[in-house]
């Protein structure tokens, strides 16, 4: 029989106590790996969660910073898309309010200058009067005191005044007291130009007599008719040697109502076209500033059609020069013209032609006369191109080159029209 040997078990598993303190061993080193390893997460989702302090790096921070300087610039992980989509909605609010507000400070300022300041000007223009409404009737009179010799009564303004003030441009021109047949006349002209007129009849009746007295009769159903509803009526008593036609235009200027005036030398026998009036003031911008010829054939040179009308502002500076011997309408307004495109360096024009007839040719005397005035006529202009040039020549030895254009301007034109003289008068 066998002998029968005790089993026995190795050696690992006869100790069981150290298999299990093995197992338990490595189980605590597992744990305590575990736990060693889990000690960073937790730092880092604990710094996950705690608040970022993010500084104003962009143009939405900066803004909020700007208009809630009271709130911390703070954001949350879990919320900071929305944070920022909701700041930059609020600055894009903000701006558009900021753009609304300048915009209706600038449409309101615009509308402001546009409306009220224009209608203002407007009202100035229209409104305001200009010095001659403050001259007296002595002020006015001493304009002419020279050639009335200080005797007031031989120049009676407005014995027909309008019963409103006309607007608009005011036709002065001058007649001789023709009778029936000069009112026909005046009629006639005033049917074809329904602005105002200042109108200078002269007479050779006395002052307070019988024959004046009838004159006046005559002439007050005038303002009666419907084509001088607009007119101004002054007489002056002189006699038909002592004619100055340069000193009715003015005297007519002097007594118009108007801030615009057109100053008409030819006779009143020269009708206008019937739609003379409309057209002129369609080529005007009220008020004007600067003189205008009223025809449309002129050149850069000194050549004007006889008798040419010329529209002006009443209170202009410049007068025409009044002669008491020698006179006649279109040698006195040659003149006069030839003053005004001196003053100015030119004039311009309104395209308008006016036919106009001039009467010098019937008058035997005229042609006696020529000479003696050609020989005036070119004295009155050399005297006044050098009161010109000296003007533009200033004492101090150094001039402005707007000035020198001007003098050598003054010097060419007073030279071309002193030779068109000479070549006139031989």
């Amino acid at each position: 029989m066998a002998a029968t040997h005790p089993r026995t078990l190795p050696e690992s598993t006869s100790g069981s106590g150290s298999f299990q303190s093995h197992l338990s061993t490595t189980n605590s080193q597992q744990r305590l790996r575990a736990t060693g390893g889990s000690a960073p997460s937790t730092k880092e989702s604990s710094s996950l969660t705690s608040p970022v302090i993010s500084s104003p790096n962009n143009l939405t921070n900066t803004l909020r910073a700007f208009l809630f300087p009271e709130i911390p610039i703070s954001i949350h992980f879990q919320d900071h898309h929305a944070s920022s989509r909701s700041w930059k909605y609020l600055a894009l609010k903000w701006m558009a309010l900021v753009y609304c507000f300048l915009s209706v400070i600038f449409t309101s300022t615009a509308l402001y200058k546009y409306l009220y300041l224009r209608t203002a000007a407007r009202m100035r223009n229209e409104i305001v009067p200009s010095s001659f409404e403050f001259l007296s009737a002595e002020q006015r009179l001493s304009r002419i005191s020279s050639y009335l010799g200080g005797d007031s009564q031989m120049f009676e303004p407005y014995i027909i005044l309008p019963a409103s003030p006309p607007a608009g441009i005011t036709a002065c021109l001058w007649t001789n007291d023709d009778g029936d047949a000069g009112f026909r006349l005046l009629v006639s002209w005033a049917s074809q130009w329904p602005g105002p007129i200042s109108l200078v009849m002269t007479t050779e009746t006395q002052p307070h007599s019988i024959q004046h007295q009838q004159l006046i009769q005559r002439i007050k159903p005038l303002r009666d008719h419907p084509s001088l509803s607009s007119l101004s009526l002054h007489l002056i008593h002189t006699t038909h040697n002592g004619h100055s036609p340069s000193a009715y235009l003015n005297l007519a200027r002097l007594y118009a109502n108007s801030r615009t005036v057109m100053l008409f030398p030819a006779n009143i026998s020269n009708l206008l076209p019937s739609n003379f009036y409309s057209a002129l003031a369609s080529r005007l911008h009220l008020p004007i500033r600067k003189p205008l010829l009223v025809t449309s054939l002129v050149t850069s040179a000194f050549s004007i059609p006889d008798l040419t009308p010329v529209v002006l502002p009443r209170n202009y500076p410049v007068w025409c020069t009044e002669r008491g011997f020698l006179a006649s309408r279109t040698s006195d307004w040659e003149d006069c013209l030839w003053q005004l495109w001196l003053e100015e360096y030119g004039l311009g024009h309104a395209n308008i032609t006016v036919a106009i007839d001039t009467e010098d040719s019937a008058n035997p005397a005229s042609d006696l006369t020529a000479p003696l005035r050609n020989r005036l006529s070119e004295k009155y202009r050399a005297e006044t191109c050098e009161v010109a040039m000296r003007r533009l020549w200033a004492d101090t030895p150094r001039i402005s080159k707007t000035a020198k254009r001007k003098l050598q301007w003054v010097k060419n034109f007073c030279r071309q029209t002193e030779n068109s003289a000479k070549n006139s008068g031989a």
